[in-house]
């Protein structure tokens, strides 16, 4: 079985444009490896896969909608660059496919080819036509049949897949995550995967002192994120004795930021030790109390790290949609002992200034704080659940 994978962004990268196909070519391997013998090529602004005929093209496709940097994607019929040679190509395609109404869609990337990509629709329409009875519509198809020209082969596509676009997992970097088990972080990591970064994750946890119920849950939805870049890497940090320190020491209503920004020196610190070269967080711009923009510049001031959020700008209704397409949202909204609703203030600070947060500090062994997290915090490698 032949697909053929298109992209669109990484079109326009020019020089580097090589690198950026042969990370999308490796990450689509990864992603098949278990089905079978992968074969994958570079041609001019696609790739092809060979893959066994016997597989499903649905768990194929599955798969390849799964992998950031693809646009579309079909299975295809390899065709001679001659009339006889496509008429073969797109009697296959009939031979599987059934519709009342169809249009022809050509593309001739060489041009020294004997035809052109209108003779091509042309011929093959009234072709078409005459064999299934079916009549031409160019505005609104039941299918299209398409033929992509170049110099050496012809492709007929069975049907385009949509992917999720974006580019290739891991061109970009790596980056690390705070992730909790709500609705908003598991989008914000996913959003960065799309732009091309390996997220590494990060969860803070209150037990024993609360249930291991966010432990799990995250557990579950790094395994949903890792569907779109491959065995995902989480750290669990033990948080519980940070904040009842914190509690003992400090005001109530700044204590939600104090915690945040404990976070992000442990977050750092791991990120760091991981060769990740950003934070990323689920935080926008008015959502609760800790993420007004005096709440978010004291919580900054904690990390030396670029603070990357991608949802800074989005709201509660986008954000559910966006968790809804991504699989996530069924499993953010069940009910969990997150160390976020652990001690928490009754009436928690909207404007708090990082010199005040300081002095409160000071009372700290920061570094003590944060070597004990870490040392006391559990590594593990999650696989994607399919």
């Amino acid at each position: 079985m032949k697909i053929v994978v298109h992209y669109s962004e990484i079109g326009l990268k020019g020089r580097n444009r090589p690198r950026f196909e042969d990370r999308l070519l490796a990450n689509l391997r990864d992603g098949l490896i278990d089905l079978g013998d992968i074969r994958g090529q570079r041609l001019f602004g696609r790739l092809m896969l060979t893959l066994p005929d016997d597989i499903p093209f649905e768990q194929i496709r599955a798969r390849i909608q799964s992998v950031c940097g693809v646009a579309y994607f079909s299975r295809v019929t390899e065709c001679e660059p001659n009339f006889d040679g496509i008429q073969k190509g797109v009697d296959d395609f009939l031979e599987s496919t059934r519709f009342e109404s169809f249009g022809i869609r050509a593309r001739r990337s060489e041009k020294r080819l004997p035809f052109t990509s209108l003779e091509l629709e042309r011929h093959f329409g009234h072709y078409v036509a005459q064999k299934t009875g079916a009549r031409v519509d160019l505005k609104q198809p039941e299918v299209w049949i398409e033929i992509h020209a170049m110099n050496k082969v012809v492709f007929v596509l069975h049907g385009r897949q949509s992917g999720i676009g974006g580019l290739p997992v891991g061109i970009s970097g790596r980056v690390t995550a705070l992730i909790s088990g709500g609705i908003d972080s598991p989008v914000a990591a996913f959003k960065v995967m799309r732009r091309g970064c390996y997220v590494r994750f990060v969860h803070f946890h209150s037990h024993p002192f609360t249930s291991a119920s966010s432990q799990d849950k995250v557990r579950d939805l790094v395994a949903i994120l890792a569907r779109y870049q491959g065995p995902s890497r989480l750290h669990t940090v033990p948080f519980g004795e940070i904040q009842r320190q914190i509690v003992r020491d400090a005001p109530e209503e700044p204590r939600i930021i104090l915690y945040r920004r404990m976070m992000f020196r442990i977050a750092q610190r791991l990120a760091e030790s991981q060769g990740s070269l950003a934070l990323v967080t689920g935080e926008c711009v008015g959502q609760v109390s800790s993420q007004t923009l005096a709440n978010l510049d004291s919580i900054n001031r904690a990390a030396t790290l670029p603070v990357l959020r991608p949802l800074i700008g989005e709201d509660k209704d986008q954000i559910i949609r966006s968790a809804e397409q991504l699989g996530t949202y069924s499993l953010s909204i069940e009910p969990d002992d997150d160390c976020c609703s652990y001690l928490m203030p009754n009436r928690p600070a909207t404007k708090t200034r990082p010199e005040a947060l300081e002095r409160i500090e000071q009372l700290w062994d920061i570094e003590g704080m944060i070597k004990d997290a870490i040392d006391r915090s559990q590594f593990e490698v999650i696989k994607p659940v399919r």
